[in-house]
């Protein structure tokens, strides 16, 4: 199992190297072979949370995912079983308000102020890109450090605040991102 998490962390360091280094071909040979280890457990992920034709949507949204996660991300793999599980829930949402074609409504903000790990269920890239730019610097980068699950000590080093100082800023986005949404829904 060590020797699966050491070589899950080689590829994912040369696929991001190889990106850096525009090396697109072999960038995305190395991320191919890092999907192929997985995308097993990937499609039982994207069973878990969609049924009938959605699953192949929800898969590939996964796929989308988890790629721009291996060329994009600082964090080497921890549980790479527990990142396509929480990929497969964020997929789903995508597929859901791709669906709908509705923007994150107020309620479901709310119902996510009081839960930090909530927000990546309730918002999207796109909501983000949408409502950004309510939120101040530091606000944007809690908020996009979050959706990576990135841990509270790395977030707050980057900033250069205490860790117990997060949630007052998290608190703060969620208000900002909150009100922005509702400005949207009433069309001000």
């Amino acid at each position: 199992m060590q020797d699966d998490a050491a070589h899950d962390a080689d590829l994912v360091r040369r696929a991001r190297a190889a990106h850096r280094s525009d090396d697109l071909e072999r960038a995305k040979l190395l991320a191919a072979e890092l999907w192929a280890r997985y995308e097993d457990r990937a499609r039982i992920a994207a069973r878990r949370v969609a049924r009938g034709d959605e699953v192949d949507e929800v898969f590939g949204h996964l796929q989308i995912r988890f790629v721009l996660w291996v060329y994009n991300r600082d964090e080497e793999p921890r549980s790479m079983g527990g990142l396509i599980g929480q990929m497969a829930k964020w997929a789903y949402g995508d597929v859901q308000r791709s669906e709908s074609r509705q923007p994150v409504t107020v309620e479901e903000i709310d119902r996510a102020r009081y839960d930090d790990g909530a927000l990546d269920e309730v918002l999207d890239r796109d909501e983000i890109t949408r409502l950004v730019h309510v939120l101040s610097e530091r606000e944007r980068v809690v908020v996009e450090r979050m959706l990576e699950d990135a841990p509270d000590r790395e977030v707050a080093d980057e900033l250069g605040v205490e860790p117990n100082n997060l949630h007052q800023i998290r608190w703060r986005a969620m208000n900002r991102l909150r009100a922005a949404a509702e400005a949207a829904q009433s069309g001000t």
